[in-house]
């Protein structure tokens, strides 16, 4: 196990990884090792793995969350406790509890598993770790950060160990992850100059068209606004609230602040009132000083 040895030794001795020792240390227990390629040395794992492959993870599972995944698994191994023991003849649940008897006592706080690494912010903002790219925040750029790495998610911190950003860590495809909030709120002291940043380039196509068409104040609002929105929710919810806010011409930062909460509340846009009664016929409205002439019809109107 490549997490826990370095190097396999002589006459079964292991050089263990600096990490392995403190998780050994945290949690008091004895390790032992089998040799390696002796699957014989240790059956009744092998055995166990195959019946968990085949019963909890076939037909193939496709999995977008490893911790959604993870309450998934135990809510199937939960149930499988409820069967008997092939040998046994008793009920797992049983076992289980004449097991727990044995238990040593856990430690009070649970063993973080996380290594850090010291690095440094490009003239964006982004650090580099395993070839992706993480946002931190504008004023950390070209300035030396510390990331706390885990194996669901990236913290950024600072020298301090003050957290800048966490970001949940990247695998496969993705490229880059971008957090937006500190990079909204300093634009939003100075939105003149957002458009010739970087960042700005990144903002979906709607909210660039909608800033080329606002004011400076309601520039400075609706950075204030997204923000807010962003340290909760992904750029897909405010765009569709910018998009259902727009249908009836350029719309307040209000009005999209209206449209979003109404989403995320699960109502959506609100249809327009129409008036059940019949409106009265108004007559068009003249303008001019034609309706002078009646006033002096011997005159024919003219002074």
């Amino acid at each position: 196990l490549s997490p826990a040895v370095k190097k396999v030794l002589p006459n079964g001795e292991r050089e263990l990884t600096e990490e392995f020792q403190r998780f050994v240390c945290h949690y008091g227990f004895e390790y032992e090792f089998c040799n390696p390629a002796s699957g014989n040395e240790k059956g009744h794992v092998e055995s166990m793995v195959k019946y968990v492959r085949n019963n909890f993870f076939l037909p193939e599972l496709v999995v977008h969350d490893i911790e959604q995944l993870n309450e998934t698994l135990w809510g199937k191994a939960e149930k499988d406790r409820n069967r008997l023991h092939y040998q046994k003849g008793i009920v797992l649940a049983e076992l289980y509890l004449a097991d727990k008897e044995q238990f040593l006592q856990l430690p009070a706080k649970e063993y973080e598993c996380v290594r850090y690494e010291q690095v440094k912010a490009d003239k964006y903002g982004y650090i580099r770790l395993e070839n992706k790219l993480y946002s931190t925040s504008p004023r950390f750029a070209k300035s030396t950060v510390l990331a706390k790495i885990s194996y669901n998610r990236i913290e950024i911190l600072t020298e301090d160990y003050d957290t800048i950003v966490c970001h949940p860590r990247l695998y496969g495809n993705e490229q880059k992850s971008m957090i937006w909030q500190p990079y909204l709120t300093l634009m939003s002291k100075r939105p003149t100059a957002m458009k010739y940043t970087s960042f700005y380039e990144q903002l979906p196509p709607l909210w660039q068209q909608y800033f080329t068409q606002c004011t400076l104040s309601e520039k400075q609002q609706a950075l204030q606004l997204l923000s807010v929105i962003l340290k909760d929710y992904d750029f897909e919810l405010p765009t569709q609230a910018l998009q259902l806010a727009s249908e009836n011409g350029h719309p307040s930062v209000e009005s999209i602040k209206l449209v979003f909460y109404q989403l995320i509340n699960g109502r959506g846009q609100r249809p327009i009132i129409q008036p059940k009664g019949s409106l009265p016929v108004i007559p068009n409205a003249t303008r001019g000083l034609e309706h002078y002439d009646q006033l002096f019809p011997s005159r024919g109107g003219k002074q």
